[in-house]
Protein backbone atom coordinates (compact mmCIF):
# COMPACT_ATOMS: atom_id res chain seq x y z
CA UNK A 1 0.00 0.00 0.00
CA UNK A 2 1.33 3.62 -0.71
CA UNK A 3 2.41 5.36 2.46
CA UNK A 4 2.83 9.46 2.74
CA UNK A 5 4.57 11.50 5.03
CA UNK A 6 2.78 13.74 7.34
CA UNK A 7 4.09 16.89 5.22
CA UNK A 8 2.95 15.14 2.00
CA UNK A 9 -0.38 14.69 3.45
CA UNK A 10 -0.55 18.77 4.02
CA UNK A 11 0.25 18.88 0.26
CA UNK A 12 -2.73 16.61 -0.86
CA UNK A 13 -5.03 18.22 1.95
CA UNK A 14 -3.93 21.83 -0.06
CA UNK A 15 -4.33 20.84 -3.26
CA UNK A 16 -8.16 18.35 -2.62
CA UNK A 17 -9.21 21.85 -1.35
CA UNK A 18 -7.95 24.12 -3.75
CA UNK A 19 -6.55 26.18 -0.97
CA UNK A 20 -4.26 29.23 -2.65
CA UNK A 21 -2.62 30.40 0.58
CA UNK A 22 -1.36 29.91 4.07
CA UNK A 23 -0.91 32.69 6.30
CA UNK A 24 1.52 32.25 9.65
CA UNK A 25 4.20 33.40 11.67
CA UNK A 26 6.52 30.39 12.15
CA UNK A 27 8.65 29.05 14.80
CA UNK A 28 10.85 26.51 15.68
CA UNK A 29 7.67 24.02 15.81
CA UNK A 30 6.57 25.03 12.24
CA UNK A 31 9.53 24.49 10.44
CA UNK A 32 8.85 20.46 8.89
CA UNK A 33 5.28 22.17 8.36
CA UNK A 34 6.53 24.72 6.36
CA UNK A 35 9.28 22.61 4.35
CA UNK A 36 5.53 20.82 3.68
CA UNK A 37 4.01 24.30 2.36
CA UNK A 38 6.90 24.95 0.51
CA UNK A 39 6.39 21.99 -1.74
CA UNK A 40 3.01 22.39 -2.45
CA UNK A 41 1.13 24.52 -4.83
CA UNK A 42 0.09 27.10 -2.38
CA UNK A 43 2.04 30.48 -1.22
CA UNK A 44 2.67 31.05 1.96
CA UNK A 45 1.93 34.49 3.35
CA UNK A 46 4.32 35.86 5.77
CA UNK A 47 3.11 38.03 8.67
CA UNK A 48 5.61 39.88 11.49
CA UNK A 49 3.20 39.03 14.03
CA UNK A 50 0.64 36.23 15.17
CA UNK A 51 -2.27 39.02 15.13
CA UNK A 52 -1.69 39.85 11.59
CA UNK A 53 -1.54 37.11 10.25
CA UNK A 54 -5.01 35.77 11.62
CA UNK A 55 -6.39 39.01 11.05
CA UNK A 56 -5.38 38.67 7.14
CA UNK A 57 -6.49 35.34 6.92
CA UNK A 58 -10.06 36.61 8.32
CA UNK A 59 -10.07 39.37 5.82
CA UNK A 60 -9.31 36.95 2.84
CA UNK A 61 -11.98 34.42 4.32
CA UNK A 62 -14.93 37.25 4.95
CA UNK A 63 -14.52 37.63 0.93
CA UNK A 64 -13.88 34.17 -0.20
CA UNK A 65 -16.71 32.58 2.79
CA UNK A 66 -14.26 29.61 2.73
CA UNK A 67 -12.00 28.50 5.64
CA UNK A 68 -8.46 30.66 5.36
CA UNK A 69 -5.52 28.07 6.47
CA UNK A 70 -3.28 30.09 9.44
CA UNK A 71 -0.21 28.37 10.74
CA UNK A 72 0.90 29.40 14.35
CA UNK A 73 4.06 28.68 16.05
CA UNK A 74 3.29 26.71 19.57
CA UNK A 75 1.71 28.19 22.65
CA UNK A 76 3.80 31.59 22.26
CA UNK A 77 2.57 32.42 19.20
CA UNK A 78 -1.36 31.06 19.30
CA UNK A 79 -1.37 33.37 22.56
CA UNK A 80 -0.09 35.92 19.68
CA UNK A 81 -3.00 35.53 17.75
CA UNK A 82 -5.39 34.75 20.26
CA UNK A 83 -7.68 37.86 20.24
CA UNK A 84 -7.90 38.22 16.59
CA UNK A 85 -9.43 34.67 16.90
CA UNK A 86 -11.74 35.53 19.17
CA UNK A 87 -12.87 38.27 16.83
CA UNK A 88 -13.05 35.72 14.15
CA UNK A 89 -14.95 33.32 16.72
CA UNK A 90 -17.69 36.37 17.77
CA UNK A 91 -17.91 37.26 13.66
CA UNK A 92 -18.41 34.16 12.16
CA UNK A 93 -15.40 33.90 10.19
CA UNK A 94 -14.11 30.79 8.91
CA UNK A 95 -10.68 29.40 9.80
CA UNK A 96 -8.59 26.68 10.20
CA UNK A 97 -5.90 27.46 12.81
CA UNK A 98 -2.85 24.74 12.62
CA UNK A 99 -0.42 25.00 15.01
CA UNK A 100 3.00 23.77 15.46
CA UNK A 101 3.28 21.46 18.49
CA UNK A 102 6.99 20.18 20.13
CA UNK A 103 7.99 16.23 18.96
CA UNK A 104 5.77 13.90 20.52
CA UNK A 105 8.43 11.75 21.33
CA UNK A 106 9.42 13.38 24.53
CA UNK A 107 6.60 15.45 25.38
CA UNK A 108 6.24 13.71 28.08
CA UNK A 109 9.40 15.58 29.83
CA UNK A 110 7.92 19.07 29.05
CA UNK A 111 10.30 20.39 26.44
CA UNK A 112 10.83 23.75 25.88
CA UNK A 113 8.16 24.62 23.16
CA UNK A 114 5.98 22.11 24.31
CA UNK A 115 2.55 23.71 26.13
CA UNK A 116 -1.20 22.85 26.32
CA UNK A 117 -2.24 24.25 23.06
CA UNK A 118 -5.49 22.83 22.82
CA UNK A 119 -6.34 24.16 26.14
CA UNK A 120 -4.97 27.33 25.49
CA UNK A 121 -6.93 27.86 21.94
CA UNK A 122 -10.54 26.38 23.05
CA UNK A 123 -11.75 29.64 24.45
CA UNK A 124 -11.41 31.10 20.78
CA UNK A 125 -12.13 28.60 18.67
CA UNK A 126 -15.32 26.44 17.88
CA UNK A 127 -13.55 22.89 18.15
CA UNK A 128 -9.96 22.25 19.40
CA UNK A 129 -7.97 18.96 18.47
CA UNK A 130 -3.98 18.29 18.83
CA UNK A 131 -3.14 14.72 16.82
CA UNK A 132 -1.65 11.97 18.68
CA UNK A 133 -0.65 10.03 15.63
CA UNK A 134 0.33 10.21 11.98
CA UNK A 135 -2.32 7.76 11.18
CA UNK A 136 -5.35 10.64 12.21
CA UNK A 137 -3.67 13.27 10.57
CA UNK A 138 -5.79 13.30 6.92
CA UNK A 139 -9.06 12.41 9.00
CA UNK A 140 -7.94 15.57 11.86
CA UNK A 141 -7.43 17.84 8.42
CA UNK A 142 -10.72 16.94 6.58
CA UNK A 143 -12.60 17.05 9.98
CA UNK A 144 -11.62 20.67 10.89
CA UNK A 145 -11.97 21.92 7.44
CA UNK A 146 -15.28 21.01 7.05
CA UNK A 147 -16.80 21.97 10.49
CA UNK A 148 -14.95 25.79 10.10
CA UNK A 149 -16.77 25.56 6.80
CA UNK A 150 -20.38 24.27 8.72
CA UNK A 151 -22.53 26.61 10.43
CA UNK A 152 -22.05 28.46 12.76
CA UNK A 153 -18.82 29.27 10.88
CA UNK A 154 -16.00 29.85 13.19
CA UNK A 155 -12.78 29.07 13.46
CA UNK A 156 -11.07 25.50 14.61
CA UNK A 157 -8.03 25.05 16.07
CA UNK A 158 -5.73 21.66 15.17
CA UNK A 159 -2.75 21.15 17.23
CA UNK A 160 0.46 19.07 15.04
CA UNK A 161 3.27 17.95 16.56
CA UNK A 162 6.48 18.70 14.81
CA UNK A 163 8.01 15.30 14.28
CA UNK A 164 4.53 14.13 12.29
CA UNK A 165 5.16 15.59 9.22
CA UNK A 166 8.23 13.39 8.64
CA UNK A 167 6.68 9.95 10.14
CA UNK A 168 4.88 8.17 7.29
CA UNK A 169 1.23 6.06 7.54
CA UNK A 170 -0.60 4.08 4.99
CA UNK A 171 -4.15 6.47 6.09
CA UNK A 172 -3.68 9.24 3.16
CA UNK A 173 -7.20 9.42 1.63
CA UNK A 174 -8.79 12.78 0.96
CA UNK A 175 -12.42 13.50 0.43
CA UNK A 176 -13.51 16.54 -1.17
CA UNK A 177 -16.90 17.24 0.94
CA UNK A 178 -19.19 19.05 -1.23
CA UNK A 179 -22.10 20.54 1.20
CA UNK A 180 -25.81 20.68 0.85
CA UNK A 181 -27.34 23.45 3.06
CA UNK A 182 -29.96 25.34 1.36
CA UNK A 183 -32.39 24.29 4.23
CA UNK A 184 -36.11 25.77 4.42
CA UNK A 185 -37.68 25.47 6.97
CA UNK A 186 -40.98 23.05 6.06
CA UNK A 187 -44.09 25.56 8.13
CA UNK A 188 -42.28 28.85 6.47
CA UNK A 189 -45.71 29.95 6.31
CA UNK A 190 -46.08 30.19 9.87
CA UNK A 191 -43.29 32.68 9.94
CA UNK A 192 -44.89 34.53 7.17
CA UNK A 193 -48.22 35.15 8.77
CA UNK A 194 -46.76 35.79 12.12
CA UNK A 195 -45.07 38.65 10.37
CA UNK A 196 -47.89 39.97 8.37
CA UNK A 197 -50.13 40.23 11.17
CA UNK A 198 -47.83 42.89 13.06
CA UNK A 199 -49.52 46.10 12.11
CA UNK A 200 -47.37 48.65 9.71
CA UNK A 201 -44.45 50.18 11.18
CA UNK A 202 -44.63 48.48 13.91
CA UNK A 203 -42.10 45.98 12.69
CA UNK A 204 -38.43 45.97 12.81
CA UNK A 205 -36.19 43.83 11.00
CA UNK A 206 -32.63 43.42 12.22
CA UNK A 207 -29.86 42.26 10.51
CA UNK A 208 -27.03 40.80 11.57
CA UNK A 209 -23.56 39.50 9.91
CA UNK A 210 -24.92 36.19 9.02
CA UNK A 211 -26.78 38.52 5.85
CA UNK A 212 -23.63 39.71 4.69
CA UNK A 213 -22.39 36.46 5.03
CA UNK A 214 -25.32 34.35 3.07
CA UNK A 215 -25.41 37.38 0.49
CA UNK A 216 -28.95 38.29 2.04
CA UNK A 217 -28.79 42.31 1.41
CA UNK A 218 -31.09 42.34 -1.50
CA UNK A 219 -34.00 40.25 -0.24
CA UNK A 220 -34.32 41.70 2.82
CA UNK A 221 -34.69 44.72 1.24
CA UNK A 222 -37.72 43.71 -0.83
CA UNK A 223 -38.96 41.87 2.83
CA UNK A 224 -38.94 44.86 4.75
CA UNK A 225 -40.99 46.92 1.80
CA UNK A 226 -43.75 43.90 1.70
CA UNK A 227 -44.33 44.11 4.99
CA UNK A 228 -43.73 47.92 5.89
CA UNK A 229 -41.01 47.25 8.61
CA UNK A 230 -37.61 49.52 9.32
CA UNK A 231 -34.72 47.92 9.34
CA UNK A 232 -31.84 48.48 11.41
CA UNK A 233 -28.04 47.26 11.38
CA UNK A 234 -27.34 44.59 14.28
CA UNK A 235 -24.38 46.36 16.84
CA UNK A 236 -21.09 45.23 15.65
CA UNK A 237 -22.14 43.96 12.15
CA UNK A 238 -18.84 42.97 11.37
CA UNK A 239 -20.12 43.42 7.48
CA UNK A 240 -22.56 44.62 5.09
CA UNK A 241 -26.04 43.91 6.21
CA UNK A 242 -28.35 46.44 4.63
CA UNK A 243 -28.73 48.40 2.25
CA UNK A 244 -28.06 52.05 3.80
CA UNK A 245 -30.05 53.64 1.14
CA UNK A 246 -33.09 51.49 1.44
CA UNK A 247 -36.24 54.18 2.60
CA UNK A 248 -37.17 52.00 5.50
CA UNK A 249 -33.56 51.93 6.75
CA UNK A 250 -33.08 53.77 9.94
CA UNK A 251 -29.65 52.77 11.13
CA UNK A 252 -27.22 51.00 13.03
CA UNK A 253 -28.77 49.94 16.18
CA UNK A 254 -26.66 52.26 19.18
CA UNK A 255 -24.71 49.66 21.16
CA UNK A 256 -25.78 50.57 24.90
CA UNK A 257 -28.33 48.41 26.19
CA UNK A 258 -30.56 51.29 27.15
CA UNK A 259 -30.60 52.72 24.27
CA UNK A 260 -31.31 49.63 22.16
CA UNK A 261 -34.09 48.94 24.81
CA UNK A 262 -35.61 52.41 23.72
CA UNK A 263 -35.44 52.08 20.05
CA UNK A 264 -37.03 48.31 19.89
CA UNK A 265 -39.33 49.56 22.43
CA UNK A 266 -41.12 51.55 19.77
CA UNK A 267 -42.37 48.20 17.99
CA UNK A 268 -44.77 45.24 18.29
CA UNK A 269 -42.06 42.75 16.78
CA UNK A 270 -38.28 42.57 16.25
CA UNK A 271 -37.05 39.83 13.16
CA UNK A 272 -33.61 39.27 14.09
CA UNK A 273 -31.91 37.40 10.93
CA UNK A 274 -28.67 35.98 12.35
CA UNK A 275 -27.14 35.43 16.21
CA UNK A 276 -27.48 38.53 18.11
CA UNK A 277 -28.27 41.56 19.06
CA UNK A 278 -25.14 42.21 20.53
CA UNK A 279 -24.30 45.37 22.81
CA UNK A 280 -21.42 47.09 24.36
CA UNK A 281 -22.67 48.85 27.81
CA UNK A 282 -24.72 48.08 30.28
CA UNK A 283 -26.89 51.59 31.46
CA UNK A 284 -29.73 50.37 33.66
CA UNK A 285 -31.95 48.19 31.35
CA UNK A 286 -31.59 45.30 29.43
CA UNK A 287 -31.21 45.27 25.71
CA UNK A 288 -34.06 44.05 24.46
CA UNK A 289 -37.78 45.12 26.14
CA UNK A 290 -39.65 42.10 27.71
CA UNK A 291 -42.70 42.62 25.86
CA UNK A 292 -41.00 42.67 22.41
CA UNK A 293 -42.53 40.05 20.46
CA UNK A 294 -39.06 37.90 18.91
CA UNK A 295 -38.62 36.18 15.83
CA UNK A 296 -35.17 35.02 14.98
CA UNK A 297 -33.83 33.28 12.04
CA UNK A 298 -30.78 31.84 12.01
CA UNK A 299 -28.15 29.35 10.21
CA UNK A 300 -27.18 27.24 13.58
CA UNK A 301 -29.38 25.78 16.12
CA UNK A 302 -26.75 26.81 19.10
CA UNK A 303 -27.48 30.90 17.99
CA UNK A 304 -31.62 30.41 18.56
CA UNK A 305 -33.07 32.27 21.58
CA UNK A 306 -29.41 31.83 23.12
CA UNK A 307 -28.94 35.37 24.26
CA UNK A 308 -32.52 36.07 24.64
CA UNK A 309 -35.68 34.35 24.71
CA UNK A 310 -37.70 34.29 21.33
CA UNK A 311 -41.26 33.82 20.51
CA UNK A 312 -40.23 31.76 17.18
CA UNK A 313 -36.90 30.24 16.29
CA UNK A 314 -36.57 29.58 12.98
CA UNK A 315 -33.92 27.07 11.86
CA UNK A 316 -32.55 27.56 8.32
CA UNK A 317 -30.00 28.42 5.75
CA UNK A 318 -29.95 32.11 5.83
CA UNK A 319 -30.86 32.86 2.19
CA UNK A 320 -33.01 30.50 0.73
CA UNK A 321 -35.11 30.48 4.17
CA UNK A 322 -35.26 34.97 3.12
CA UNK A 323 -35.94 33.44 -0.24
CA UNK A 324 -38.95 31.55 0.80
CA UNK A 325 -40.41 34.28 2.86
CA UNK A 326 -40.07 36.66 0.44
CA UNK A 327 -41.83 34.35 -2.01
CA UNK A 328 -45.00 33.53 0.38
CA UNK A 329 -45.22 37.38 1.34
CA UNK A 330 -45.49 38.08 -2.22
CA UNK A 331 -42.60 40.65 -1.83
CA UNK A 332 -41.82 42.64 -4.90
CA UNK A 333 -39.03 40.96 -7.26
CA UNK A 334 -36.99 44.53 -7.71
CA UNK A 335 -35.45 46.59 -4.66
CA UNK A 336 -37.61 49.91 -3.69
CA UNK A 337 -36.27 53.00 -5.14
CA UNK A 338 -33.08 53.86 -3.11
CA UNK A 339 -33.26 57.60 -0.93
CA UNK A 340 -31.31 60.65 -2.46
CA UNK A 341 -27.71 61.15 -0.87
CA UNK A 342 -28.27 64.67 0.99
CA UNK A 343 -24.74 65.94 0.33
CA UNK A 344 -25.88 69.53 1.72
CA UNK A 345 -26.94 67.77 4.71
CA UNK A 346 -23.45 66.18 5.12
CA UNK A 347 -21.38 69.42 4.91
CA UNK A 348 -23.56 71.36 6.74
CA UNK A 349 -23.10 68.31 9.43
CA UNK A 350 -19.81 67.77 9.29
CA UNK A 351 -18.28 72.00 8.17
CA UNK A 352 -14.84 72.29 7.10
CA UNK A 353 -13.97 74.89 9.77
CA UNK A 354 -14.78 74.91 12.93
CA UNK A 355 -13.60 72.99 16.21
CA UNK A 356 -13.83 69.84 14.04
CA UNK A 357 -12.93 70.34 10.58
CA UNK A 358 -10.78 67.39 10.18
CA UNK A 359 -14.18 65.76 9.90
CA UNK A 360 -14.60 66.99 6.34
CA UNK A 361 -11.47 65.65 5.45
CA UNK A 362 -12.94 62.03 6.43
CA UNK A 363 -16.11 63.16 4.36
CA UNK A 364 -13.80 64.12 1.31
CA UNK A 365 -11.79 60.93 1.68
CA UNK A 366 -15.02 58.83 1.29
CA UNK A 367 -16.45 60.82 -1.65
CA UNK A 368 -13.75 60.23 -3.78
CA UNK A 369 -13.97 56.45 -3.01
CA UNK A 370 -16.14 54.07 -5.63
CA UNK A 371 -19.07 52.65 -3.20
CA UNK A 372 -18.48 49.44 -3.54
CA UNK A 373 -15.40 49.53 -1.99
CA UNK A 374 -15.21 48.13 1.66
CA UNK A 375 -14.93 50.29 4.30
CA UNK A 376 -13.22 48.95 7.52
CA UNK A 377 -13.60 50.88 10.77
CA UNK A 378 -12.44 49.97 14.21
CA UNK A 379 -13.16 51.19 17.67
CA UNK A 380 -11.67 54.49 17.46
CA UNK A 381 -13.29 57.49 18.77
CA UNK A 382 -13.84 58.47 14.77
CA UNK A 383 -15.93 55.14 14.15
CA UNK A 384 -19.41 56.69 14.36
CA UNK A 385 -18.24 59.56 12.19
CA UNK A 386 -17.28 57.15 9.60
CA UNK A 387 -20.27 54.75 10.08
CA UNK A 388 -22.50 58.01 9.96
CA UNK A 389 -20.90 59.04 6.80
CA UNK A 390 -20.43 55.94 4.77
CA UNK A 391 -23.85 54.86 5.19
CA UNK A 392 -25.22 58.15 4.28
CA UNK A 393 -23.13 58.02 1.20
CA UNK A 394 -24.86 54.98 0.73
CA UNK A 395 -21.86 52.30 0.93
CA UNK A 396 -22.79 48.51 1.71
CA UNK A 397 -19.62 47.17 1.80
CA UNK A 398 -19.28 48.42 5.47
CA UNK A 399 -17.28 46.54 8.16
CA UNK A 400 -17.57 47.03 11.71
CA UNK A 401 -14.96 45.66 14.12
CA UNK A 402 -14.11 44.26 16.55
CA UNK A 403 -16.97 41.81 17.83
CA UNK A 404 -15.14 40.18 19.86
CA UNK A 405 -13.43 43.08 21.33
CA UNK A 406 -9.79 43.47 20.70
CA UNK A 407 -8.05 45.89 18.68
CA UNK A 408 -5.89 44.99 16.01
CA UNK A 409 -8.33 43.34 13.81
CA UNK A 410 -9.03 45.92 11.18
CA UNK A 411 -5.52 46.64 9.73
CA UNK A 412 -4.91 43.00 8.87
CA UNK A 413 -8.98 42.47 7.61
CA UNK A 414 -7.98 45.59 5.59
CA UNK A 415 -5.07 43.67 3.91
CA UNK A 416 -7.03 40.26 3.48
CA UNK A 417 -10.01 41.83 1.87
CA UNK A 418 -7.76 43.77 -0.77
CA UNK A 419 -5.87 40.16 -1.56
CA UNK A 420 -9.05 38.38 -1.86
CA UNK A 421 -10.80 41.05 -3.87
CA UNK A 422 -7.64 42.49 -5.65
CA UNK A 423 -9.45 46.14 -4.76
CA UNK A 424 -7.89 48.20 -2.08
CA UNK A 425 -10.41 48.27 0.95
CA UNK A 426 -10.18 51.62 2.94
CA UNK A 427 -9.50 50.85 6.29
CA UNK A 428 -9.89 53.52 8.95
CA UNK A 429 -8.40 53.22 12.24
CA UNK A 430 -6.72 55.49 14.92
CA UNK A 431 -2.80 55.52 15.85
CA UNK A 432 -3.42 53.84 19.41
CA UNK A 433 -5.78 51.13 17.74
CA UNK A 434 -3.46 51.19 14.32
CA UNK A 435 -0.33 49.93 17.00
CA UNK A 436 -1.65 46.27 17.55
CA UNK A 437 -1.01 45.30 14.35
CA UNK A 438 0.71 47.67 12.48
CA UNK A 439 2.69 44.63 11.31
CA UNK A 440 -0.15 44.03 8.50
CA UNK A 441 1.44 47.29 6.73
CA UNK A 442 4.62 45.12 5.64
CA UNK A 443 2.61 41.92 4.13
CA UNK A 444 0.41 44.03 1.96
CA UNK A 445 3.78 45.62 0.85
CA UNK A 446 5.88 42.50 0.78
CA UNK A 447 3.21 40.95 -1.34
CA UNK A 448 2.02 43.91 -3.19
CA UNK A 449 -1.99 43.68 -2.07
CA UNK A 450 -4.19 47.00 -2.37
CA UNK A 451 -4.63 48.70 0.58
CA UNK A 452 -5.52 52.37 1.86
CA UNK A 453 -5.51 52.69 5.92
CA UNK A 454 -6.54 56.35 7.17
CA UNK A 455 -5.14 56.98 10.21
CA UNK A 456 -6.73 58.99 12.57
CA UNK A 457 -3.45 60.92 14.81
CA UNK A 458 -4.43 62.26 18.34
CA UNK A 459 -1.74 60.58 20.55
CA UNK A 460 -4.05 59.64 22.92
CA UNK A 461 -6.96 56.72 23.67
CA UNK A 462 -9.17 59.26 23.31
CA UNK A 463 -12.36 56.96 22.83
CA UNK A 464 -11.66 55.73 26.17
CA UNK A 465 -11.24 58.80 27.47
CA UNK A 466 -14.67 59.66 26.54
CA UNK A 467 -16.10 56.45 28.02
CA UNK A 468 -14.24 57.03 31.16
CA UNK A 469 -16.58 60.67 31.26
CA UNK A 470 -19.51 58.63 30.28
CA UNK A 471 -19.48 56.32 33.16
CA UNK A 472 -17.68 58.98 35.35
CA UNK A 473 -20.35 62.08 34.77
CA UNK A 474 -17.00 63.94 34.21
CA UNK A 475 -15.75 66.11 31.19
CA UNK A 476 -12.38 66.03 29.47
CA UNK A 477 -11.14 69.17 30.45
CA UNK A 478 -11.85 68.31 34.22
CA UNK A 479 -10.57 64.88 34.58
CA UNK A 480 -7.02 63.89 35.17
CA UNK A 481 -6.76 61.15 33.08
CA UNK A 482 -3.95 58.36 33.49
CA UNK A 483 -2.39 55.88 31.00
CA UNK A 484 -4.74 57.02 28.00
CA UNK A 485 -1.55 59.54 26.38
CA UNK A 486 1.17 58.36 24.35
CA UNK A 487 2.51 61.75 23.84
CA UNK A 488 5.99 62.89 25.12
CA UNK A 489 7.46 61.80 23.28
CA UNK A 490 4.90 61.27 20.36
CA UNK A 491 4.59 58.16 18.68
CA UNK A 492 5.47 59.41 14.84
CA UNK A 493 3.29 57.28 12.49
CA UNK A 494 4.52 58.40 9.65
CA UNK A 495 7.91 56.99 10.60
CA UNK A 496 6.38 53.68 12.00
CA UNK A 497 4.38 52.98 8.61
CA UNK A 498 7.03 53.97 6.43
CA UNK A 499 9.42 51.43 8.17
CA UNK A 500 7.23 49.08 7.19
CA UNK A 501 6.75 49.87 3.98
CA UNK A 502 3.65 51.89 3.36
CA UNK A 503 3.76 54.62 1.14
CA UNK A 504 2.65 58.14 3.48
CA UNK A 505 1.31 60.85 2.86
CA UNK A 506 -0.39 63.93 5.27
CA UNK A 507 -4.05 64.95 4.19
CA UNK A 508 -4.11 68.36 5.40
CA UNK A 509 -7.14 69.87 3.08
CA UNK A 510 -10.02 68.86 1.57
CA UNK A 511 -8.95 70.13 -2.36
CA UNK A 512 -6.09 67.54 -1.90
CA UNK A 513 -7.92 64.69 -1.08
CA UNK A 514 -8.57 64.11 -5.15
CA UNK A 515 -5.14 63.47 -6.28
CA UNK A 516 -4.21 61.78 -2.70
CA UNK A 517 -6.32 59.53 -3.45
CA UNK A 518 -5.14 58.72 -7.29
CA UNK A 519 -1.77 58.27 -5.96
CA UNK A 520 -2.91 55.57 -3.19
CA UNK A 521 -5.64 54.01 -5.65
CA UNK A 522 -2.87 54.06 -8.36
CA UNK A 523 -0.45 51.91 -5.90
CA UNK A 524 -0.64 48.19 -5.67
CA UNK A 525 0.64 47.95 -2.18
CA UNK A 526 -0.29 49.69 1.19
CA UNK A 527 -0.99 53.55 1.42
CA UNK A 528 -1.69 55.34 4.71
CA UNK A 529 -3.11 58.43 5.13
CA UNK A 530 -2.86 60.16 8.06
CA UNK A 531 -5.71 63.09 9.48
CA UNK A 532 -4.31 64.66 12.39
CA UNK A 533 -6.90 65.73 14.57
CA UNK A 534 -7.98 68.41 16.96
CA UNK A 535 -8.00 67.90 20.70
Amino acid sequence: MTTRTGGELIQDFLETYEIPFVFGNPGTTETTFLAAVAASKATYVLSLHESSAVGIAAGYALITGKPSIVSLHTYPGLANGMFNMRNALMSGVPLLVINGQQDSRFLIHNPVLGAPNVQLAQTATKYAYEVTRTDDLAVALQRCYLHARLQPTGPVFLSIPMNFMLEETEHATFKKTRIIEDVVPHSIGEVAAALAAVPRGKLAIVADYAVGAAHGIDVVSRIASALGADIYAAPFHVQGTVDPLHPNFRGQLPPTTKKINETLGNYHTMLLIGEKVDTFTYDGLQALPAELQVVQIAPAASQLGFDFPCDMAVLGDVHATLDALASVLGAPTAAADGRAISDGALDAKYPASGPHASDALILAVLRHLDRSTHVVTEGSSEDAIVQDMAVSLGFRNVHFSPRGGGLGWALPLGVGIGLASGKHAACFVGDGGSLFSIHALWTAAKYSIPSIFICFVNNEYRLLKDLWCNVMGTTIASTHFVGLDFSDPDVDMQKVAEGFGARVETIDAVGDVGDVLARALAHQGPSFLIINREP
